[in-house]
């Protein structure tokens, strides 16, 4: 049953869904209230598997994918009992829920019960092809046209998550892809003016789509604009070199030549007639008829998946169209196992009908073990004898047979396919042949500096497509059977074909094994090189292969850069820099970029960011062998303190430029100098971009056998506390300190021990876990206290008052407060007396004493303001706000909060801001602003729980259907409008 009218408007129904658009439902012509974000994309999830079992697993990846928080489960739950309560408001106590429903295995939106929007936009296009097979043109335009009707914005409008991302994007397309056939078919009708401004619209949008370029074209010759109609052509191709590095595809290029010469049938009202056809042949073909055409390419490979993208590139590139040649030389670039041969053997039998004049192929032996490499005289006279010359007649010098063949393959097209070259100087004889004939290469080194060369790298496969390779190998059945352990499998080989043969050959040989036999086996990193082997072809000798020619080559920069490869096994962090290598090699941060530029070249690593370098895993662990087996412990060790040090001298520079005024912990180490760091700005950006590397690095260390090492990894943790802190890394902070923790007590080291504990206090109480978090902070006043340290010791007070007032215990944090100021004032700490008036007025607030409250954090604002200290501004202005509150001032409350939340977001402390917020929800509530109220609470729900902090969720929640509840009564139970005009 039709749920719109003719003109796509929503008819009024018991309830609806918007997903074209920002996500609105409505009950009974009231909007319905669906809460935060990712409650409403729990709904859009359920929505697009109307009537289906969706499990809550299902539902935790769509909403986080790989970063799932500890509480996904009871926030499903959370989210669940929100939309119940927003989709069926009049529901009785005890009535059963009537739409999201409990199933086996998971939760179900009953299908039926809601008309979807973007159901009834994939009903209309269906409804749209079955009128245009029954020829009914005019019909199926009318249901385009309501369905397009239907959108009113991007689709999923605001909802996070992987599934809104995916799901966004299958409906985008989709809609283009209809706005094409509303214009395909108003140009059938005739109707060419009609079509050109949603045209216009969509080329502006989406330049590089060829089906709405192709059809502006038609549109605009039809108007009598064929200038106008060549020049999109042009433009659109100047795109596709610019951005792509390809030509048009064939259908636009014919409609170019047609327009170009103004071919009869462009005036045909059906855009499908007419369609020009070029000929097979080239016109350059002038070839002797009786000249031999050589096949010489291997069999393409069997189990030969995926690679979509690059093989439509490397068909553009050979092919472009009958009336261009195609690209003098293409390079296939890859590390080593990436499937370089096979892409290139599948590619040119896929192209191998636009070089009538012969397919060449020769292996030049570039990365074979134990073989010398084919010479450009011998590859020169191969391809002369294959293609007609006598053997006595090939010259023999390389210059003279390079022109011979150059002459030989004048006027004719040839593709010659030169597989694993070692490099462009292997080749460069060939590199010049006659337009219309093409090289392709492939090669584990770069050939980007290469003249008229357009290179195709290959990277690891997508996960999908490695498991379908996988199912071809050994058989769908074993792949079924169980595809998560299947996933896993490709996940270890790193998505690499050779390593996913070499599996595949272990499992054909043992038909007795399960996929998750081979799986167990490998998830030992210690083997995995090992058990990827089969005969005299293994992953590892591979790779031995890319490092033993750098390390043998009579250039300083290769030897650096194997020498590099080894070094880079001793630090495991997911990528580095030149500072960071430059550090582990002891050498120059010039020299480190060079070597890591060269490796890259060699495809021994990756750079996906500019100046920042990766190893996959398999590499890694090679790498991780090559250290141990060339580098003595020594040196191992030496090398992992350098690039520490680098990372815990640039982490306390990049906290001193973004906060001069936050204490640091000590650092009882020596270090190279910093990277290069000057502002505020460069500070943040380097701590938040190298926290992952900084932090598995200090993991790394304090495993580490050495005590010396593991000691410094403490102090690199510590080193980027305050970061953490400030950006509401919690769970790293407290993991961070956890580990450290540990490693002061195997080391036996009171400071890092007692500093562990007060990170690990600190961190635990902004969790809203005070109880849990006391012990810790007792027992770092004890240690600093038995160390001597008196600014220590006052700083832990401090600390301890802070978890005193979260734990509501207000003499206590007013006596801590009270000697934290004596001794802060004794040795002359300004931070420390801030911190301690500020404490004081959270005290003083806490007994009741708002007068003294408010006094005391005045004080401590001025003295903040003074010394320029925005930290403790912000902070103390959120406290002096409480006491106005309590005051029932919360006009006042509300200036104080918005200032100290706009400190806040200007100095990066989002650790702050559920706190602001909730409070000026609050104070917005209490002034009658309802919806600001509204707005503030629920930003701040969605904040604390980003940020894993439960007991301001829990304020937050509760300020929320506070000023719900405030809004609905004051509302007065008056319906909103809405989109179409409903009351």
């Amino acid at each position: 049953m039709k749920q719109s009218d003719e003109t796509g408007q929503l008819q009024p129904s018991a309830r609806r869904l918007r997903v074209l658009g920002p996500v609105l439902a409505w009950h009974q012509q009231r909007r319905a209230e669906l809460g935060p974000p990712l409650q409403r994309a729990v709904l859009c999830i359920l929505a697009a598997q109307a009537g289906q079992v969706v499990s809550k697993e299902q539902l935790i990846g769509g909403l986080w994918r790989e970063r799932v928080p500890k509480t996904a489960e009871q926030s499903i739950y959370t989210y669940v009992a929100g939309l119940r309560r927003a989709l069926e408001p009049d529901r009785g106590p005890r009535e059963p829920f009537q739409l999201l429903v409990n199933r086996p295995g998971g939760y179900a939106l009953q299908r039926g019960r809601f008309h979807i929007d973007a159901e009834e936009f994939e009903d209309r296009i269906a409804e749209t092809r079955r009128l245009l097979t029954k020829g009914d043109r005019r019909g199926s335009l009318r249901e385009l046209e309501t369905a397009l009707r239907l959108w009113t914005g991007p689709a999923l409008s605001g909802i996070p998550g992987p599934f809104a991302e995916a799901e966004r994007a299958r409906l985008e397309e989709l809609r283009l892809i209809t706005v094409e056939d509303r214009a395909d078919i108003l140009l059938g009708l005739g109707r060419h003016q009609e079509a050109l401004p949603a045209l216009h619209d969509l080329v502006g949008e989406h330049p590089l789509r060829e089906r709405a370029r192709e059809l502006l074209m038609l549109a605009l010759y039809r108007s009598g604009r064929q200038a106008d109609s060549l020049a999109a052509y042009l433009d659109i191709r100047h795109l596709l070199a610019e951005r792509l590095g390809v030509d048009p595809g064939e259908s636009l290029q014919r409609r170019y030549h047609a327009i170009l010469r103004s071919g009869p049938t462009l005036d045909s009202a059906d855009p499908d007639q007419g369609q020009i056809r070029l000929g097979s042949r080239s016109p350059l073909h002038t070839g002797d008829p009786e000249a031999p055409v050589p096949r010489q390419l291997p069999r393409a490979m069997d189990g030969f998946v995926g690679r979509t993208d690059e093989s439509v590139r490397l068909r553009s590139l050979l092919a472009p169209g009958e009336s261009a040649p195609p690209q003098a030389v293409v390079a296939i670039t890859g590390p080593a196992g990436v499937g370089k041969s096979a892409m290139a053997v599948q590619s040119a039998h896929a192209v191998g009908d636009h070089f009538p004049d012969g397919l060449l192929y020769a292996n030049l032996l570039g990365a074979t073990p134990g073989v010398e490499r084919l010479k450009p005289i011998d590859l020169l006279g191969r391809f002369l004898r294959a293609l007609g010359v006598r053997a006595e007649a090939v010259p023999h010098e390389v210059d003279e047979a390079a022109a011979m063949l150059r002459d030989t393959l004048a006027g004719r097209r040839v593709l010659a396919v030169l597989d694993d070259a070692s490099g462009p100087d292997q080749v460069r004889p060939l590199l010049d042949l006659p337009s219309g004939n093409a090289v392709l290469i492939t090669s584990r080194e770069s050939f980007a500096a290469v003249d008229n060369c357009a290179q195709v790298r290959l990277g690891m496969m997508v996960r999908s497509e490695a498991v379908t390779m996988l199912a071809k190998l050994i058989g769908a059945g074993r792949v079924a059977a169980n595809p998560a352990v299947a996933a896993r499998l490709v996940d270890l080989c790193d998505g690499l074909p050779l390593a996913l043969r070499l599996a595949a050959a272990r499992l054909i040989d043992r038909p007795h094994w399960g996929v998750r036999h081979l799986v167990e086996r490998l998830e030992d990193r210690g083997r995995i090189l090992h058990e990827l082997e089969s005969g005299d072809i293994a992953v590892r000798s591979s790779l031995e292969l890319s490092h033993d020619t750098l390390s043998r080559s009579s250039r300083p920069l290769d030897r650096l850069a194997a020498r590099t490869l080894c070094h880079l096994g001793i630090l495991h962090v997911p990528d580095v820099t030149s500072h960071v290598v430059a550090a582990l090699l002891d050498a120059s941060v010039d020299q480190a970029e060079r070597s890591l530029e060269r490796l890259t070249e060699a495809h021994l690593l990756e750079s996906h960011e500019f100046g920042r370098f990766q190893l996959h895993d398999l590499v890694r662990l090679f790498a991780m062998e090559l250290a141990e087996d060339h580098l003595t412990h020594e040196t191992r060790s030496g090398a992992l303190s350098r690039a520490l040090g680098l990372y815990g001298v640039t982490a306390r520079l990049a906290t001193r430029l973004v906060d001069p005024h936050r204490v640091q912990p000590p650092w009882p180490h020596t270090g190279p100098q910093p990277a290069p760091l000057s502002s505020n700005q460069d500070g943040h950006a380097w701590m938040e971009r190298e926290r992952a590397n900084v932090l598995a690095a200090a993991s790394q260390a304090m495993s580490a056998p050495d005590d010396s090492v593991a000691s410094m990894g403490a102090y690199v943790g510590f080193s980027l506390m305050w970061h953490l802190y400030r950006a509401g890394h919690r769970n790293e902070n407290l993991r961070t300190n956890q580990q450290a923790l540990e490693a002061g007590q195997r080391l036996g080291n009171q400071e890092i021990m007692a500093l562990a504990h007060g990170y690990v206090a600190m961190t635990l109480t902004r969790m809203g876990q005070a109880a849990e978090a006391l012990p810790h902070q007792l027992a770092e006043l004890e240690l600093q206290r038995g160390l001597r340290n008196r600014f220590e010791e006052m700083r832990a007070l401090g600390n301890l008052s802070v978890a005193y007032l979260n734990l509501e215990r207000y003499a206590d944090a007013l006596e801590c407060s009270e000697i934290q100021f004596a001794i802060a004032r004794d040795i002359g700490a300004d931070v420390g007396q801030r911190h301690a008036l500020s404490m004081l007025g959270c005290a003083h607030r806490g007994l009741g004493n708002l007068s003294e409250a408010g006094a005391t954090l005045s004080e401590a604002v001025s003295l903040s303001r003074a010394a320029g200290d925005q930290f403790h501004v912000s902070h103390t202005l959120r406290c002096l706000a409480e006491v106005r509150l309590d005051q029932n001032d919360p006009l006042s409350a509300k200036t104080l909060l918005e200032e100290a939340f706009a400190i806040g977001r200007e100095i990066r402390n989002h650790d702050a801001a559920p706190w602001c917020l909730t409070h000026l929800a609050t104070a917005n509530r209490l002034l009658g602003q309802f919806e600001s109220a509204v707005a503030y609470a629920t930003e701040a729900v969605a904040v604390a729980r980003a940020i894993n902090d439960k007991r301001r969720e829990e304020m937050a929640a509760w300020e929320l259907s506070t000023a719900q509840e405030a809004l609905a009564a004051g509302a007065q139970g008056q319906e909103e409008v809405d989109p179409v005009g409903h009351r």
